[in-house]
């Protein structure tokens, strides 16, 4: 079977005049870390690039690589920063609060190692659903309910044959990496509740494009949201969003809440208010699209530069943490062990494997302390605040931090 296909319809609309605007070249998975006997073993890599679609306005990859191909074995766990934590904690809480009573059911897609649903044990009958077995484990250990296997139509049906119909459902930064959009309505229209809710939090494609965030570009996330496309989806299978909030995380995400048409809860302004919005900035496309493009590259020419400066001054640079978008952000640069001898990072199933594509291996924060370097090219600048605070000793003693986006600077 072929293992990446190109896309010539939009996901939403089935449109096809996709234009492309942002190229950053073949690469492999971003999450598809080495172990040291691989490291000299070729590895395949797949087209990245974005396209726009002028009827819908969804923003999306040109290629995708089968789900089998990304998702079989995942290295992201939620649960590792305390922001996101405390994120989803209060997530878990506002639904709990608003939607489920004691014997409601909660679905999550995408459940990774149950950090939000771990937080409504005890208050409401809960279940994770994620195709990676390794964090689905972690789950079960966790003592959330976990089903190891992608979210469909029949999945749901017997979902709802053993359980019954869900009160609410949730996805969180996992639609964004569904390639069948429509299996996944098809799946929520036969498993919510008639008076049931749906919550999906993921990137806000405005703040992609506002913040330069490019680096959030890989293979696993297929598409970039707006409210405008997401109303477009919904209609066709007799769904409406009802209200939207917007969140700093991810560097700037929407939380969407949806229900059958015509359902209980009232259309608030904040729906109409973000689409005006998505129209307003869309009267600028492409222009707008084209120079997000160009700052791209500025500002990879900026980062290569600063970094190569920083070792003629006889600086040692390293990296600091190894989530997906340093993977991008690594190859789209062009750095290698030559640049960046290691990065750190805290997840342990991560330490002691190497970066795909440029073979940066991946120490732990406790080596990274204890070796000192001069600098650290933040890759998860998401988390600044969280990691600058966390590692305050190490600046103290001169050390300094690079962070990539949405500028280069040095702090």
């Amino acid at each position: 079977m072929q293992s990446s296909s190109r896309m010539d319809r939009c996901r939403i609309c089935g449109g096809t005049d996709l234009a492309l605007f942002l190229d950053l070249g073949a690469m492999p998975p971003a999450n598809a870390l080495l172990k040291p006997e691989e490291i000299d073993l070729p590895e395949a890599r797949y087209p990245l690039a974005l396209c726009h679609c002028p009827k819908c306005h969804l923003v999306q990859l040109t290629y995708k690589v089968r789900a089998e191909v990304l998702f079989h074995n995942y290295f992201y766990f939620s649960s590792v920063s305390q922001r996101m934590t405390q994120h989803f904690a209060g997530v878990a809480n506002d639904i709990a609060t608003r939607f489920v009573t004691s014997n409601g059911l909660v679905v999550e897609i995408g459940s990774n190692d149950g950090i939000l649903l771990r937080s409504l044990l005890g208050r409401c009958r809960i279940l994770g659903i994620d195709p990676a077995r390794n964090v689905v484990e972690h789950a079960i250990a966790n003592g959330v309910p976990s089903i190891a296997a992608f979210f469909t139509e029949a999945l749901a049906v017997e979902i709802r044959k053993q359980q019954g119909p869900a009160a609410a459902l949730l996805a969180n930064n996992v639609l964004a990496h569904i390639d069948d959009l429509d299996e996944v309505m098809r799946g929520v229209h036969q498993l919510l509740a008639d008076d049931g809710v749906m919550v999906m939090e993921f990137p806000y494609v405005e703040d992609f494009l506002d913040h330069l965030e490019f680096d959030t570009v890989y293979h696993e996330h297929l598409s970039y949201f707006g409210v405008r496309p997401l109303t477009h989806l919904f209609a066709r299978f007799g769904f409406e969003i009802f209200d939207v909030q917007r969140q700093s995380v991810h560097g700037g995400s929407i939380r969407i809440f949806g229900q059958r048409h015509g359902a209980s809860h009232p259309i608030q302004p904040s729906v109409q208010e973000l689409i005006e919005l998505e129209m307003l900035r869309s009267e600028r496309e492409p222009d707008r699209l084209i120079r997000f493009a160009c700052d791209v590259v500025m500002l990879r020419n900026e980062l290569r530069g600063l970094v190569a400066e920083l070792q003629r001054a006889g600086k040692k640079v390293v990296g600091y943490t190894a989530p997906a978008k340093g993977v991008v952000l690594l190859n789209y640069c062009g750095f290698g062990p030559l640049d960046l001898e290691y990065t750190a990072d805290a997840t342990p199933a991560k330490q002691g494997l190497y970066c795909p594509g440029v073979r940066i291996p991946i120490r732990s924060p406790e080596y990274f302390r204890q070796d000192h370097p001069d600098y650290a090219l933040l890759f998860a600048w998401n988390h600044k605040d969280e990691i600058l605070e966390k590692e305050k000793a190490y600046r103290q003693s001169g050390g300094k931090f690079i962070l990539p986006i949405p500028r280069v600077q040095v702090v």
